[in-house]
């Protein structure tokens, strides 16, 4: 299920990776330049981030819709990413500039700017990771819709993430608008169209 999604993390985290490495040898020294300087780095953050999940939606939606037609639009994007988020409890918009502002803040502050700067690329990590997991579920459930899928049964993933919540959802049937959020941050879990005359 989640292949794609593991593809598109494993090539974001190499571009944070480069761009909070890049920060370490050209991060300016006096508070006005740092300022200018994060701006301008999470300014490319999103944007490498928001073109990813552009393409990892699009092609989700296409290959559970079984059509080479998306309606997946950066404007689709960008509504689910200034909603509310049960796993992560923030809007991940919201959560951008706050990171934003915090790295701003423990440059300044601190004595050990790589440190700061390794810790805002773990946190950075994190959310994105979680968002292509959660992007990956909003457009299967769209593809879902899409195609008149009225009824999903909830498939729990064996592995080290799961857990008594997960397990208990196993094999449960939802309306396709009635699906819960996931139970927990990485949580692998997914749905598929219940079999049957009411789906499409």
């Amino acid at each position: 299920m989640y292949d794609y999604t593991d593809k598109i993390i494993r090539y974001l985290n190499k571009q944070f990776i480069r761009i909070f490495s890049e920060a370490k040898s050209v991060l300016p020294v006096d508070e006005l330049n740092i300022l200018q300087y994060s701006k301008a780095m999470y300014g490319e953050l999103e944007k490498v981030t928001e073109k990813a999940l552009l393409k990892l939606a699009r092609h989700v939606y296409k290959k559970h819709s079984q059509s080479g037609e998306t309606d997946i639009t950066l404007a689709w994007l960008l509504g689910f990413l200034k909603e509310a988020n049960p796993v992560t409890k923030y809007i991940y918009l919201n959560e951008v500039e706050r990171k934003r502002s915090r790295f701003i803040e423990s440059l300044i502050a601190s004595e050990n700017r790589a440190k700061e700067i390794d810790t805002a690329l773990r946190f950075w990590v994190l959310m994105v990771n979680q968002y292509a997991i959660d992007v990956t579920d909003a457009a299967v459930i769209q593809a879902y819709i899409d195609v008149g899928v009225e009824k999903v049964v909830w498939i729990t993933t064996v592995d080290e993430r799961r857990c008594d919540v997960c397990r208990k959802r196993h094999g449960v049937v939802y309306g396709i608008d009635d699906v819960p959020p996931k139970p927990h941050w990485g949580c692998r879990c997914y749905v598929v169209p219940r079999p049957g005359r009411d789906d499409g």
